[in-house]
């Protein structure tokens, strides 16, 4: 994650004292681009670049079940590790029981929960399938589809997964695939069919959309059909994909593709002579976006470029991984992975303390596009204008707050946003701002609240389901509003009856709850979440005590190992803060533990590089 901070680096000494006239009056072209620049530097202060890894691998008919299987994910395993993807898109898993055994045997077998995988398409038509993983709590899935692009027996779909990237809030498509294998005409007319048929969907997605098409192409050159298809220009160019290291050619036993060649790892299979294996790039991906390719890091993992051709990838000494990892990969699958690198483009955490603190879904005494509405609380300390701030939610949903001078919520207030501001027809509610409902609506079921504000930082974030409450006529309201808001046990139905005959505390303290600017003391201890979070490389972590005492502030990974001390010894009472800089740590979830006297309490920290 890298924050923008260079846009006014120049290297032309030229400019740096020759904006004014002999007379000392300012040029206005030179005063406007100056103005300009500002402006655009502002909004570059702003964004904050989340770098993930996505690899492709063909784990060779794997099943999980069998001897030789259980002997290959030590390799795996291995791979993984050396890759530490964030986005893997394996092929050739051999139905859900493979798809189940590599993400428990292989990708969480060390770390349990640091995989998730998205839906799985157990396809009829074939024994070997694709899926995607991701690393949990850094993407949400929102679908998964196959794409039909085959009918016959043993071919395989290619595969849709949409995911969001949480905490830059982008999306991103992949398209899994695995086209039909052999060097005869047929088959390469089979690929031809099924990469058409694939470009014609990804031509009816929307212009400048961010996807990559990644897996076992097939194909020995690129001038064959089938691949042509997928990067030529047509009428309708929106599924048009671009190879990010522009390497096309006649990649079969050429020595001049040596060092991009993926298969076949092991000499009996016939040893390295063939490019198989891709990931492809839209244009909107390779072009200054929400979600860049990163120069310089595609490779084909383990690949030195001196294999060529039809040697093994552990023939001799590997010149760019350990003799370890070259037999690892010899052993796990005949294919290379395929890894590279992609920046989401996300906007910096908001510094404001404004807190979704209480929900009203689903109105009885009045229609929901009639009584929906919802609460914001200031926890500050300090007045906030949320004049141009945006509400949003995952899908299509948004509104931004306009006023004609400010709108604004004073230090420990409320203020409610409705679609109806009239209290006759809306169930009695007194509402703060009034929005259009058609433009923004509370789902009764899973929906999401996304708070962001007017430099574009996300203040706060509700994605409620179903381990939320789920009343009827009455809202849901926060415990208390320093509470976790992402936790549905933190929230309650409200029991106070207030305008037509629904329940809720619209505009005033929730149901049963006190609250004072400044806040008590706790009994013994807390510790708060740590923020930024997610966080790149440096987070700060604040508890709090009720009177001095000796503390211990650490740091686990999910084994349990302690990684890091962040304080031990004397601690006053009240409010106090430690740092924690985790520039040597890989990306990942831990622990943060505060422990008095014997007793401890933790937090969960996810770091993102």
């Amino acid at each position: 994650m890298e924050v923008g901070l260079d846009c006014f680096q120049s290297n032309d000494e030229s400019n740096s004292s020759r904006n004014l006239y002999g007379d000392g009056m300012v040029k206005k072209d030179s005063f406007l681009s100056a103005v300009l620049l500002l402006l655009w530097c502002q909004s570059l202060f702003a964004q904050v670049k989340y770098t993930q890894t996505v690899v492709s691998y063909n784990v060779l008919n794997y099943r999980g079940t069998s001897v030789a299987d259980n002997d290959r994910e030590d390799d795996f395993r291995l791979v993984i590790s050396e890759t530490d993807p964030d986005l893997i898109v394996a092929q050739e898993l051999e139905n859900t029981t493979g798809y189940t055994h590599f993400l428990n045997d292989v990708l969480n077998h060390d770390e349990a929960g640091r995989y998730e995988g998205a839906s799985f398409s157990d396809q009829s038509n074939t024994d070997i399938d694709i899926a995607l993983y991701f690393r949990s709590g850094v993407y949400r899935v929102i679908s998964t589809g196959t794409v039909n692009t085959t009918s016959s027996w043993g071919h395989r779909d290619a595969v849709e997964f949409v995911v969001r990237h949480l905490p830059s809030d982008q999306e991103l498509r992949l398209y899994g695939v695995h086209l039909k294998a052999g060097s005869s005409a047929s088959n390469a007319a089979d690929r031809q069919s099924e990469a058409s048929k694939l470009r014609a969907y990804l031509n009816d997605l929307e212009a400048d959309s961010h996807f990559l098409v990644l897996g076992d192409f097939n194909v020995y050159d690129g001038d064959e059909a089938g691949f042509q298809r997928l990067v030529e220009s047509q009428d309708d160019n929106d599924g048009r994909l671009f190879d990010p290291i522009n390497q096309i050619g006649a990649w079969h036993n050429n020595s001049s593709f040596a060092s991009i060649h993926t298969q076949a790892t092991r000499a009996t299979f016939g040893g390295m002579d063939d490019r198989f294996d891709f990931i492809l790039a839209s244009e909107a991906v390779l072009n200054a976006s929400s979600v860049n390719f990163v120069e310089d890091s595609y490779t084909a993992f383990g690949n030195d470029g001196t294999r060529c051709c039809n040697e093994a990838i552990n023939s001799g000494t590997n010149g760019v991984v350990s003799a370890n990892v070259a037999d690892a990969l010899h052993d796990a699958s005949d294919h290379l992975p395929v890894v590279m690198k992609i920046e989401f483009i996300g906007a910096e955490a908001s510094d404001h303390t404004i807190v979704i603190n209480e929900i009203m879904k689903d109105p009885s005494a009045v229609s929901d596009a009639s009584g929906e509405w919802f609460e914001l609380y200031n926890a500050g300390e300090t007045a906030v204008d949320l004049c141009g701030w945006t509400l949003k939610d995952n899908d299509n949903d948004e509104f931004i707050i306009t006023c004609d001078d400010s709108f604004v919520i004073a230090a420990g207030e409320y203020v409610v946003l409705a679609p109806n501001g009239d209290s006759a027809s809306n169930g009695g509610l007194s509402v703060n701002y009034t929005y259009i409902y058609g433009s923004f609506k509370l789902a009764n079921a899973n929906d999401e609240i996304i708070l962001i504000d007017a430099s574009g930082g996300e203040a706060d974030r509700v994605e409620y389901d179903t381990s939320f409450p789920d009343p009827t006529g009455a809202s849901m309201a926060l415990t208390d509003p320093s509470a976790d808001n992402s936790d549905g046990a933190n929230w309650n139905v409200s029991t106070l009856v207030y305008g037509a005959g629904d329940k809720g505390t619209p505009g005033q303290n929730n149901s049963g709850i006190t609250v004072t600017t400044s806040k008590p003391l706790p009994k013994e201890f807390e510790l708060h979440q740590n923020y930024p979070n997610p966080f790149n490389a440096i987070t700060t972590v604040p508890f709090t005590m009720a009177e001095r005492g000796e503390v211990h502030v650490s740091i686990f990974n999910l084994h349990g190992k302690e990684m890091a001390v962040l304080m031990s010894g004397s601690a006053r009472a009240g409010e106090q803060r430690v740092k924690w800089d985790a520039s040597q740590f890989s990306s990942g979830l831990y622990i943060c533990r505060l422990e008095v006297t014997g007793k401890s309490i933790t937090r969960k920290l996810l770091l993102l590089k």
